[in-house]
């Protein structure tokens, strides 16, 4: 009888402590979860698709995940709107950032967003807020819209010459030193701008790096913004703006050695994404020739210029007598050589845009739109609406985003994700709800959708 329960009870031991084990395991790698959310602003679609450009860890990346064909962004498809779509997973319509400056038209006030607490300017839940619920630990580098956000543990506020490390953890900033970070020289070419983005933006590379080796927080948001800054002043096909690139790539190896030599290769998760894609602009059509031909000086306004022009009625404006006139202007203005469409105030759901009356911020009840090679000008001194060449091209964005030169890059690598896939179109609003998923969050406001696709089965 002894020599039978003896040998049993071992087993029932045996099972139990493998029982044990095996769930020890599970809630580990449940738990010991991590997303590095990295923006590389500007970075389009068709850099990804171009052999020719230096991207050595990008092509790793997408070699050993999976790579959407594009990603459309939003509308204005400029940097602070689209990054807060990014965290959010909602349109400006619903978060409020409605563009890179914002006037208050009942207070006058222009402001740019970044400057603004998180709280004023993005008003719904961002996937730091939902970290914070779950008991995750997150930090921001660079990130737009994060000012006075007490759900990021970790973070390095988004700025231009204004940034005053004064609104930063002076621990965080003390351990960025004591660990051989050049922070304070970060802030100190802040007054230089473009020219001096590139070595900040390796500061910046360097400062998430340690951040995450010594603090190995849950959800990393950063920000890359020299291939903005190159693109703007040379365009996105000169080696300058190319060489900004590989720069990126260069800084985000740097957070990919991070991630091994904190032993974490798998359990993290890269998502790599932009705001917009980049066009260059040899054209312009001017419209104020047919908005003083309809007689609408004095009774309404023009806003804006380059991607879109706003038109606003006054209290002047008299539906029942001016409306005549405005619809001549749209007619007269859409048979325009360079004018796309116009888009009324009912439709700018369509767009996911909040209406006039629903946001301060929006400076008008209509939006004149331009094809992707021309700029909307507003030049009083002359007649002539002939659509011209410009004296010098710009380089930019900031259209709709349905065009294929506004299309951004996006790649998914790493824990979770599907090895070496490419996917269909994608959306920026996707990118917040399927990093919940990964990381077991909760965002259920969010308008884009989980990118089951691309998640390893």
């Amino acid at each position: 009888m002894n020599r039978n329960v003896k040998p049993l009870f071992s087993m029932m031991i045996l099972l139990l402590l493998m029982s044990a084990l095996t769930t020890t395991a599970f809630s580990v790698s449940e738990a010991d979860r991590h997303v590095i959310l990295i923006s590389v602003d500007g970075l389009a679609a068709y850099h990804l698709e171009n052999e020719d450009l230096e991207l050595p860890n990008f092509r790793e990346l997408i070699r050993d995940g999976a790579w959407p064909v594009a990603s459309q962004s939003i509308f204005p498809s400029v940097t602070h709107p689209s990054h807060a779509s990014l965290i959010t997973g909602v349109t400006p319509r619903k978060h409020g950032v409605i563009g890179n400056r914002m006037t208050n038209r009942e207070t006058g006030e222009t402001f740019h967003p970044t400057t603004k607490s998180r709280s004023d300017v993005v008003h719904v839940k961002t996937l730091f807020d939902a970290a914070r619920e779950a008991g995750l630990t997150t930090a921001a580098i660079c990130w737009p819209e994060t000012r006075g956000d007490a759900a990021i543990d970790f973070n390095i506020l988004h700025g231009h010459s204004e940034l005053d490390p004064d609104e930063v953890d002076p621990e965080l900033l003390e351990f960025l030193r004591s660990s051989g970070i050049p922070i304070d020289t970060w802030y100190t070419w802040a007054k230089y701008g473009r020219i001096m983005q590139g070595y900040r933006d390796v500061i910046l590379a360097e400062s998430a790096a340690e951040i995450f080796k010594v603090h190995k927080p849950d959800l990393m948001a950063v920000h890359f913004l020299v291939t903005d800054s190159k693109q703007h002043g040379w365009g996105p096909k000169h080696y300058m703006a190319q060489a900004a690139l590989t720069r990126a790539d260069h800084n985000v190896g740097i957070l990919r050695q991070a991630v091994r030599d904190a032993g974490l290769e798998d359990r993290t998760t890269f998502v790599i994404v932009t705001d917009h894609g980049f066009s260059s602009v040899y054209h312009e059509v001017n419209i104020y020739p047919e908005w003083k031909a309809a007689g609408l000086d004095g009774i309404a306004q023009l806003h804006g210029d380059r991607w879109n022009v706003f038109v606003e009625t006054t209290d002047a404006f008299d539906r029942e007598r001016d409306e005549k006139k405005l619809q001549t202007f749209f007619d007269n203005v859409l048979r325009l050589e360079g004018v796309r469409r116009i888009i009324k105030n009912e439709a700018f759901h369509d767009i996911g845009y909040p209406r006039y009356e629903e946001n301060p911020h929006v400076p008008g009840q209509y939006i004149i739109i331009p094809y992707i090679d021309t700029y909307l000008t507003v030049d009083t001194e002359t007649v002539s609406t002939r659509r011209r060449e410009r004296s010098a091209p710009s380089h930019g964005h900031g259209y709709l985003p349905d065009h294929p030169q506004m299309y951004a890059g996006m790649i998914w690598s790493g824990r979770e994700i599907t090895r070496g896939i490419r996917t269909g179109m994608v959306y920026n609003i996707d990118v917040a709800p399927t990093i919940a998923k990964l990381l077991g969050l909760e965002l259920p406001d969010a308008e884009g959708r989980v990118l089951l696709e691309i998640l390893d089965k």
